[in-house]
């Protein structure tokens, strides 16, 4: 993979990438081409499966520069050159070896023996068509025995709602290459199956009919054929180097609200590898126990012409998209203008540091700090603490946070210990306490004298907040 970025270096001039934006790019230092080769072996490592290396990094290479350098009206262009948006599959990379399909929904919902059914995530790629169906409700489970539900609950599921697609004659039984079963006390159960299917010609009508359902779903697969720029979206706001757009769509169901994040650095809040793993917080507070309910709740909302903040009809009609979400509302076209607000971000950072520390017999001042770009760390003291095991012991760090000023605030990080005996669930930075430190426990084995503690992906907040007024929807139906 280094031999390919080199390549990229080596092949192209400023020119030559200045044919992807119609502005000259900025000159970049060492740091930011570090950089931009970390996001880029990212972009590739989680696509490689979808288009060419060489085009991911050229798109990669011209967003991370002018996303995190340049302003607004580049962030236009980049768009307009190197990506398009296809509604309900997000947003994707274009390549020119690549036919895209967007899908107009004929009926993407219904509900039918006490089970919602929903068909989302639909668009086509060359010849292949994608989809996923998913159904919500108690009667899920109806007729699931104990052991099936213990061991193999997604394949009683898959026999018992078996997906045929019917096109232009063609009647195929589909085989699901991905499926997820949730059910969790007090939440209502809900499977989900993930379709691909190899068709000569993607561009018609589909219906999707499964078994114990008498109701069908359908849709109609049409080219993709332009770019889109984040204003056409609906609205867009830059601070800083980070984009947020959003756009609304009314339908008969309610309003089609959908946001973008769009930054060089990693984002928690629209990063489907860190968002279930992260520690996000509102700005300025470090811990849960001192936020309002009031603001908690207010970190991202959308209001109405009069006011009023307009509420998700569903859990069930959410999609998380890429680098953003999208979330039905209840409301209709008379609801517009509708206000956005985004609250401060978390950001994630790729830095990693590692310092050897000596194993202390009970306890030991430390008086070590590590230094981030937005904050410093100091590691206060170590101690130990005996477990039930004569062979393993507690090492305990406490340790302090200070951000430093400016737009970007480091308020956590994660952390592990090379030589502990179990790692995972104390990688993550819990919050701190009272007096403000934070307490990292390990357990190491009673003979280690010293131990590689590790710190890396800090995280921080992006100050900025945004909001955004969407005049109108983009369409009415």
């Amino acid at each position: 993979m280094r031999a390919d970025w080199e390549e990229i270096l080596d092949m192209w001039e400023e020119k030559e990438l200045a044919y992807f934006l119609p502005e000259c790019l900025p000159d970049m230092d060492d740091a930011i081409y570090q950089r931009i080769e970390k996001q880029t072996l990212r972009r590739i490592q989680k696509e490689r499966s979808r288009i060419s290396r060489k085009r991911i990094a050229a798109a990669v290479i011209c967003l991370v520069a002018i996303l995190g350098i340049v302003g607004r009206e580049p962030i236009q262009a980049a768009f307009e050159k190197l990506f398009h948006y296809l509604p309900g599959a997000g947003i994707y990379t274009n390549d020119t070896e690549n036919t895209m399909y967007r899908a107009e929904m004929v009926t993407d919902h219904f509900e039918e023996n006490g089970v919602q059914v929903r068909l989302k995530n639909v668009y086509g790629e060359n010849q292949m068509v994608k989809l996923e169906v998913e159904l919500h409700g108690d009667d899920l489970s109806e007729g699931i025995l104990e052991e099936q539900m213990e061991n193999s609950p997604d394949v009683f599921l898959k026999e018992r709602y078996q997906t045929v697609l019917f096109y232009g004659g063609t009647e195929q039984t589909l085989v699901a290459k991905k499926s997820s079963w949730i059910t969790e006390e007090e939440q209502v159960p809900q499977f989900s199956m993930g379709y691909e299917v190899q068709v000569e010609n993607p561009a018609q009508t589909y219906e999707v009919h499964i078994a114990g359902f008498d109701s069908v779903l359908s849709f109609t697969l049409v080219p993709d054929t332009g770019m889109v720029q984040p204003e056409n979206i609906g609205a867009s706001q830059t601070k800083n180097g980070i984009t947020v757009t959003a756009g609304a769509e009314v339908t008969d169901e309610g309003i089609w609200f959908e946001y973008y994040v769009l930054s060089d650095e990693t984002v928690a809040e629209t990063d489907t590898e860190h968002r279930f793993s992260m520690i996000t917080i509102p700005y300025g507070y470090f811990r849960w126990d001192d936020v309002p309910d009031a603001e908690y709740y207010q970190q991202r909302y959308l209001k109405n012409c009069k006011g009023e903040i307009l509420y998700p009809k569903d859990l069930y009609f959410r999609d998380d998209v890429e680098n953003g979400e999208r979330i039905l509302y209840e409301g209709t076209a008379e609801d517009f203008p509708l206000t956005f607000y985004q609250a401060a971000l978390t950001g994630i950072g790729e830095e990693r540091e590692t310092l050897k520390i000596p194993v202390p017999v009970t306890s030991e001042k430390l008086e070590k700090t590590i230094d981030f770009p937005y904050g410093m760390v100091t590691l206060e003291q170590a101690q130990i603490h005996p477990t039930h095991r004569e062979s393993i012991k507690e090492m305990e760090i406490i340790y302090r946070i200070q951000p430093k000023e400016g737009k970007r605030k480091m308020y956590g990080v994660f952390m592990q210990v090379q030589e502990a005996i179990r790692k995972g669930s104390n990688e993550l930075t819990i919050f701190p306490e009272e007096d403000g430190t934070y307490h990292f426990t390990a357990n190491i084995s009673a003979e280690t004298k010293e131990i590689t503690l590790e710190l890396y992906d800090p995280y921080y907040w992006i100050v900025d907040n945004y909001t955004l007024v969407l005049e109108e929807p983009k369409e009415t139906k």
